[in-house]
């Protein structure tokens, strides 16, 4: 079983990616933390509180409300035309009895590291400023976790905030830059493969037609949030009944990393230079100037699996 601490600005692929943790039989979900980006972190963490309760789990999972702003003091949410205005397609899910922790975002991830002895997989789906501050509070952080999955970024194909950048990195890139050069074993989820696994129209029918009893609240919170996602996709990407699949697919990355093919390259982020912020910057060469670990960066992912296997939790 992988232990898993979540790390989102919970838009709807993030809250999907949760869902799926929360029913996964081989998932057990340590916490979550929060930070801003699909919106601000506090309404991250109400809509994280929510999806727990929905999730109908048996136990308390904790939240932690993090960063509001980047490692600079810059704060920017997504349009709302993307993830709605409370970042969950505006659908309107019963408020939880349970509270978000009176806790540094930070001081949370590495307490858990610590207390889980080198068996934590970090799963990041949002901007990696909560992740740098705890890099900045115990530079031994990366030794004291077991993975570190990371949805980001872009190699061979387009950005998707810039030619050259991907919204998580380039959100708070000076974050990004010292988690891609800490030492962590890192595996980065990026546009590469999230652009090219998708969820149809026709896989939510299957999703409704089979999906158990008991899985039905969180099903048709699906089927609302992605029908608001799939307009955003028609309006963006001139895709018709479907969408992208970012944030899930690094959380069943996270969860059997055979899911992916994978290239190791040494990495850093661009964050001083306005027009390439959030780009990342790598070193082929037989002799790189770069002295960081290399991180995984998949490159190839079996979509048709991952996407059943993302909906197969439900059934």
């Amino acid at each position: 079983m992988q232990r898993i601490l979540i790390d989102a600005d919970t838009g709807i692929d993030d809250s999907i990616a949760i869902l799926y943790a929360l029913k996964s039989k081989k998932i057990l979900v340590e916490g979550i933390t929060t930070c801003f980006g699909n919106s601000g972190a506090a309404q991250s963490a109400d809509n994280c509180l929510r999806l727990i309760q929905l999730s109908g789990l048996s136990r308390e999972v904790p939240v932690v409300i993090g960063a509001e702003c980047s490692l600079d003091g810059e704060y920017a949410s997504a349009p709302a035309h993307i993830h709605g205005e409370n970042g969950i397609g505006n659908v309107i899910l019963s408020e939880s009895s349970q509270t978000p922790l009176k806790e540094d975002a930070a001081d949370f991830i590495i307490r858990k590291a610590n207390e889980l002895e080198g068996d934590l997989v970090i799963v990041t789906t949002g901007r990696l400023t909560n992740l740098a501050r705890a890099l900045e509070k115990d530079p031994k952080l990366p030794r004291k976790v077991k993975k570190l999955v990371t949805m980001g970024g872009c190699l061979q194909v387009p950005g998707n905030v810039s030619p050259f950048a991907e919204a998580n990195i380039a959100g708070d890139a000076r974050a990004a830059n010292q988690v891609f050069c800490a030492g962590f074993h890192m595996v980065l989820v990026g546009l590469d493969v999230t652009m090219k696994t998708f969820i149809t129209s026709h896989d939510l029918e299957n999703l409704e037609r089979y999906c158990s009893a008991e899985s039905r609240p969180c099903v048709e919170y699906i089927r609302k949030a992605l029908n608001f996602y799939f307009e955003f996709h028609r309006q963006s990407e001139g895709m018709m009944g479907r969408c992208v699949v970012h944030d899930p697919l690094a959380m069943l990355i996270a969860e059997d990393g055979t899911l992916g093919e994978y290239a190791m390259i040494r990495a850093c982020v661009e964050y001083e230079a306005l027009a390439y912020k959030g780009m990342i910057v790598t070193d082929h060469r037989f002799n790189s100037e770069m002295e960081q670990d290399e991180i995984a960066a998949c490159i190839r992912v079996d979509s048709d699996k991952a996407v059943r296997r993302l909906f197969s939790v439900f059934q």
